[in-house]
């Protein structure tokens, strides 16, 4: 009777969707930035700077996010879109400016 051989683990490689991606970047960006109070150093993270260049592919799971709750999303979402919705007067205010990436997000045919 021939043995079956055991299957190896699977190792760890690649996240399988951009979503995936996202999320783990998402995590390590957290973790290393949330005590921070620096605007530089928090966008300037080397896991921010990857969540940007993953481009258009999270424009949806940021505004999804801001539908949650506000968040510094807003500080990327001019770098992926270049688009700058939100009103003068507001620029500092999380919570008003995820309002007006909502409202952006809707207009182009985002569901938000």
């Amino acid at each position: 009777m021939a043995s079956v051989p055991k299957s190896q683990p699977r190792a760890p490689g690649p996240p399988d969707t951009v979503e995936e991606r996202f999320r783990q970047l998402e995590m390590t960006w957290t973790a290393e930035t949330g005590y921070l109070s620096s605007y530089q150093d928090i966008v300037e993270h080397p896991a921010f700077r990857e969540i940007i260049r993953l481009g258009t592919a999270v424009v949806p799971l940021m505004l999804r996010d801001l539908q949650e709750r506000p968040r510094l999303w807003v500080w990327a979402l001019p770098e992926i879109t270049g688009a700058d919705p939100v009103p003068p007067g507001e620029s500092g205010n999380i919570a008003k400016m995820s309002e007006a990436w909502l409202r952006w997000g809707r207009a182009h045919g985002f569901q938000c």
